[in-house]
């Protein structure tokens, strides 16, 4: 039995009145100000939730089409979508989308030199500032989405690559909302979800060092902030909580093994900080697998048909269910019932799952899919 994955109610296809379709190109109107603009070669497009749309299927607005054989003209009283018909599909010369908002029109190809930005990956190896990725938001009033080259997800919940098709497919989502910040994150809320609430503690102060504490220097820590009125709402307990000098081939970075001589009774401190009032979390680097000094290795080396007796690291491979399915059961749920409520996910080994023989990993950010699969399953 693999990993039964977290059940989402995905609705990604779209009301068929929202679709226009042509030669090649498949346009949908998700809102006024925000269209699906597809291309493909072959016509393949595609219609499965992706790692962000999950809820194509939206009221659909009020617009005006014109087309015929030469052109496909698409008024939503917000935007004015013209696309002169070509086999060679999006050209900047033949695709435009006018934002009568701010009297501006947008060509295939345009860059977005007043994007907004969003976020980066990660701040491992920072030292300064960073590259930002593109945002939604653009003092340009217009913002372009590239869906292209993401992961689908398949009907068991699992994500898979695409169907193989031409290199030049593309998915793009034009958001045309002028200066209108707040309705432009309003509505992409509405295709991807919405931003849970957050439980009240996370927003008080979170204590966290990367130090070597122990059982009896940590609670006196804690204590002591108690004593002089500092309020805390979470402990975050770094990497020394697990062994760290390994006497194998790992580095210590990743463990599942308590450091009992710095943590001899890890239920009784886990009670302790809870009965302070604090939600505790420990610090997480998957990466390098599971070792044969780890408490759990024999089991998971077992699950994974590896001999125990061989010494082979269990390498972690987060794109195979199989593998994941031991991951959640072995090495987190044990610990979550002793008081861990919830972990933090640190660095990971890169952007890709290198050594993984599952044909998604090709294309599987690590680090996004560990986040996607704990938040669910904390949730069950």
């Amino acid at each position: 039995m693999t990993y039964k994955t977290p059940s989402i109610k995905f609705e990604p296809l779209a009301e068929p009145a929202a679709v226009v379709s042509g030669p090649r190109v498949r346009f949908t109107v998700l809102t006024d100000r925000l269209i699906r603009l597809e291309y493909s070669p072959d016509n393949n497009f595609e219609d499965r939730p992706s790692q962000a749309f999950w809820y194509r299927r939206q009221p659909v607005p009020s617009f005006k089409l014109t087309q015929n054989e030469q052109v496909i003209e698409i008024d939503t009283g917000e935007l004015h979508l013209v696309y002169q018909i070509t086999p060679r599909g999006f050209a900047r010369e033949t695709f435009s989308i006018a934002v009568r908002s701010t009297s501006t029109t947008w060509h295939y190809g345009d860059r977005d030199h007043q994007n907004l930005r969003g976020t980066g990956r990660t701040l491992d190896g920072a030292d300064g500032a960073i590259d930002l990725e593109q945002g939604l938001l653009s003092r340009s009033g217009w913002a372009l989405v590239n869906d292209s080259d993401s992961l689908v997800f398949d009907s068991s919940g699992w994500l898979e690559s695409r169907s193989a098709g031409n290199n030049r497919t593309l998915d793009l989502y034009f958001l045309g909302y002028g200066h209108d910040y707040v309705g432009c994150l309003q509505d992409y809320f509405k295709l991807t979800g919405n931003v849970p609430l957050v439980p009240r503690w996370i927003l008080g102060n979170w204590w966290s060092r990367y130090w070597g504490f122990s059982q009896s220097s940590l609670t006196e820590l804690m204590q002591e902030f108690k004593d002089r009125d500092v309020p805390l709402s979470v402990c975050i307990i770094d990497m020394d909580w697990h062994i760290t000098k390994t006497g194998n081939g790992s580095s210590g970075w990743t463990g599942y093994s308590w450091n009992r001589e710095l943590f001899p009774d890890p239920p009784g401190l886990l009670k302790w900080l809870h009965e302070m009032g604090l939600r505790t979390a420990m610090n997480l680097h998957p990466a390098e697998g599971v070792w044969p000094h780890e408490d759990q290795y024999s089991e998971m080396a077992d699950e994974t048909g590896i001999d125990p007796a061989s010494g082979r690291p269990v390498e972690f491979d987060i794109a195979d269910p199989e593998f994941t399915k031991h991951y959640f059961e072995i090495l987190h749920h044990p610990y979550e019932e002793q008081g861990v409520d919830f972990w933090w996910m640190d660095w990971q080994q890169g952007a890709r799952i290198s050594n993984s023989k599952q044909a998604v990993a090709k294309k599987l950010d690590p680090l996004w899919w560990l986040n996607h699969l704990h938040y669910y399953d904390l949730g069950r």
